[in-house]
């Protein structure tokens, strides 16, 4: 049944279809904003605490990288699980009720776990943990309550409340951090804490676009591993490739993230913190464009959208080789953050469409696991590419990342050639067999 304290307009319309409501995807999108949030603060103040321990930037590094691991034996295993559950609070409801508080209450905790090693890497994984056992549910939440020809708008307004909660974390958390890290960490908690009072408040417990039935495993790992195993067969290699086109797109965004600062310093001759501020007009573009990049997709569909944002891409970092102004390269950045938001709006919705109605959590952990590796291995691949090309190498490599997805995403979409609907009931008909 609905929950009374919201809009009823998700209601039965007239000719009997469920009504869908923006205001409530606007108020859904609430739990990603703490998402980013958390995870923004979590990525830049955890390096300075570690510190403290170790003079080795590679072994923070590899500390920090848990969250990744954490992440992928996590999200797919949760995300099965959650299309199974079948309780009066629904299917997400019950992992985003549990999940949140643990997680706000650790982040809350981490400035006073900092204290000694083991107690703050013990902090480190029960909050990842317990994040991404919120993240891909709170996601979730989006394609349930939304019509698959309407996930891209939706999407574009749940990417924009994430880079709101960017924005906080930069623009605020990080302000408090300079006069008490307690103070940081606190409010981010009880940030954490107001977007879970907001999507339980806002979230149906049986929302309109999930399968209600009762399903007869109740085993996440047998489900999440089997899921995988009918992924990789013939039938489903279109699947297959849409997934591996966002690993690999993911390779040069991830790549240019992480190695531009390098670039910047030694080929631009700007100063460290100049360098990462021009990486805000590609993150800030694609806030901006989100919103409308979802009209597009809405209206476009959702792979020539994202095929368009892949050819736009590697067009911009070829370009951005022989320029050695950084206001240039900021402007082709603010072009690259519309192509970007073209493509990485676009992505989940697909993915979870290939869920049908009754596999969306699964989907959506399987777009986590191919998005997060990509994310693990882009900067290794662009820095590759730098040391045996020059510094220019990063844009050669990050180009040809993102032409690559281009070719696969075509590839796979081809081989789908049909409803995402209709597709998903093959895939089910695949695993009876």
């Amino acid at each position: 049944m609905s929950n009374p304290a919201v809009d009823h307009d998700a209601g039965g319309g007239a000719d009997g279809e469920p009504r869908f409501s923006y205001r409530r995807i606007w108020l859904i999108g609430f739990g990603f904003l703490g998402v980013q949030l958390a995870f923004t603060t979590y990525n830049a103040f955890l390096p300075l605490m570690y510190r403290e321990f170790f003079d080795s930037r590679a072994a923070i590094g590899l500390l920090m990288g848990t969250d990744n691991l954490i992440g992928l034996l996590l999200i797919p295993v949760v995300g099965a699980w959650s299309d199974r559950v079948n309780s009066p609070l629904g299917r997400r409801l019950p992992f985003v009720g549990v999940a949140l508080p643990i997680a706000a209450a650790v982040f809350f905790a981490i400035p006073f776990a900092s204290v000694a090693l083991w107690t703050l890497i013990i902090a480190e994984i029960v909050f990842t943990a317990a994040m991404h056992a919120y993240r891909g549910p709170v996601i979730s939440l989006m394609p349930d309550h939304t019509p698959p020809e309407r996930r891209s708008t939706a999407n574009g307004i749940v990417n924009l409340m994430g880079g709101i909660g960017t924005l906080l974390s930069f623009g605020v958390l990080a302000l408090l951090y300079d006069i008490d890290p307690r103070l940081t960490f606190g409010v981010g908690a009880a940030v954490l804490l107001l977007t879970l009072v907001i999507v339980w408040r806002s979230a149906e417990r049986h929302p309109p676009y999930i399968d209600q039935s009762e399903v007869a495993s109740k085993n996440p790992v047998k489900d999440a591993v089997e899921g995988v195993q009918v992924l990789l067969q013939r039938p489903n290699r279109g699947q297959f490739l849409v997934l591996a086109a966002m690993l690999t797109y993911f390779i040069g965004y991830a790549g240019l993230d992480a190695m531009f600062p390098i670039y910047g310093v030694e080929t631009l001759g700007l100063t460290e913190g100049r360098a990462a501020f021009i990486l805000t007009t590609f993150a800030g573009s694609f806030l901006a464009f989100a919103l409308l990049a979802g009209l597009i997709g809405t209206k476009a569909g959702k792979v020539p959208a994202m095929l368009l944002g892949l050819a736009l891409l590697p067009v911009l970092f070829l370009a951005a080789i022989p320029v050695r102004s950084p206001v240039v390269i900021g402007a082709i950045f603010i072009a690259g953050g519309f192509g970007w938001a073209l493509v990485n709006v676009q992505a989940m919705p697909l993915v979870a469409d290939l869920g049908g109605r009754d596999r969306v959590g699964f989907y959506v952990g399987l777009y986590y696991i191919f998005t997060m590796a990509g994310q693990m291995v882009g900067p290794f691949v662009l820095g590759s590419a730098m040391d045996l090309l020059g510094n220019e190498g990063m844009f050669i490599a990050g180009a040809a990342a993102f032409a690559l997805g281009f070719v696969l995403l075509r590839a796979g979409s081809r081989r789908l050639g049909k409803d995402p609907e209709e597709l998903a009931r093959e895939t089910r008909l695949a695993e009876v067999e």
